[in-house]
């Protein structure tokens, strides 16, 4: 089925040429899209359109023409519970991909199609097709002194999943990590995987326990502006492509928080690094047919 208005029609949007092939991978999006709608209400959990999607439903009724991907936030709990069930509910060609299921350690999940290919990173052993972002919120920081705390200990945690030794060396230097030095240690005594469930187990503990919500990494590398839990209690449905995108009710307030002038038209380049993105061709059969070329050359 098509999801994307004149799909075999190149065309302009906004000034910017959109091509068929880009509108058949805006279609396998949709495809996924579609997919995870489906879990969702079969098992009642809320999502909304995030980022890049939230702004291309609000102000161009679909993608944002230049754009290649799809954003979908979750709560921590909703995000935990879609985790559970999607590994029962997804078939050939849908996958999961996170720390758990890939051998890179995501603090997201990738919702993909392994029928197609969005390599990110040729030396990954995971697969890769075109895919979607779950993200989810996490309480943040507010104006009680224990919720900073929390987030500083999440923080903390975080930092030493992803750069230990670094970590360590901080440690030897001084530095004082929330809640203590001694507990990161033992922390870091964990794999990373272990550690990073550790993290997430963490994080939906103390959920529910602030005023505001939000991506942490984002918090930490000072991207994204607070969100109050508030604009995430009810949802809206707006136009995106032939589908309505569920969307926080607050989906303007939203974007103000995040972008500023979000209306207005900003080309910016993708966040993916996408080596190679085809609608056409899997992942496993690219990959081959990269590899005997790459044979072909060396003789």
């Amino acid at each position: 089925m098509d999801y994307v208005k004149n799909i075999g029609k190149d065309e302009i949007r906004a000034g910017f040429l959109v091509t068929t092939d880009r509108k058949k991978i805006w279609n396998k999006l949709m495809e996924l899209l579609v997919e995870l709608d489906r879990v969702c209400k079969k098992h009642s959990i809320t999502y909304f359109a995030e980022a890049g999607t939230l702004i291309g439903a609000a102000r161009h009724k679909g993608f944002i023409p230049w754009d290649d991907d799809i954003d979908i936030s979750m709560l921590r709990p909703d995000y935990e519970k879609f985790k559970r069930v999607a590994l029962e509910e997804l078939s050939r060609p849908y996958i999961l991909v996170n720390a758990y299921t890939g051998d890179n350690l995501f603090t997201i999940s990738k919702l993909m199609n392994v029928d197609t290919t969005a390599i990110e990173d040729m030396r990954a052993g995971h697969p890769q097709g075109i895919f979607l972002d779950i993200w989810p919120l996490d309480d943040m920081p507010d104006s009680v002194s224990r919720n900073k705390e929390i987030f500083d200990i999440r923080k903390s945690m975080l930092v030493a999943i992803m750069n230990r030794n670094g970590v360590l060396c901080e440690i030897d230097k001084g530095i004082q990590f929330k809640p203590s030095n001694d507990f990161i240690k033992k922390f870091l005594t964990l794999s990373p995987l272990e550690g990073f469930a550790e993290y997430e187990k963490f994080c939906a503990n103390h959920f529910g326990e602030s005023s505001n919500v939000g991506y942490p990494l984002s918090k930490i590398m000072g991207i994204k502006g607070n969100l109050k839990r508030e604009y995430y209690q009810r949802v809206v449905y707006l136009d995106f492509e032939e589908f309505k995108i569920p969307a926080p009710s607050a989906y303007e307030t939203v974007l103000e928080a995040e972008y500023g002038n979000w209306q207005e038209l900003v080309r910016a380049k993708s966040m993916h690094a996408t080596e190679y993105i085809t609608a056409d061709i899997s992942y496993s059969n690219l990959r081959e047919m990269i590899n005997n070329s790459l044979k072909n050359v060396e003789k």
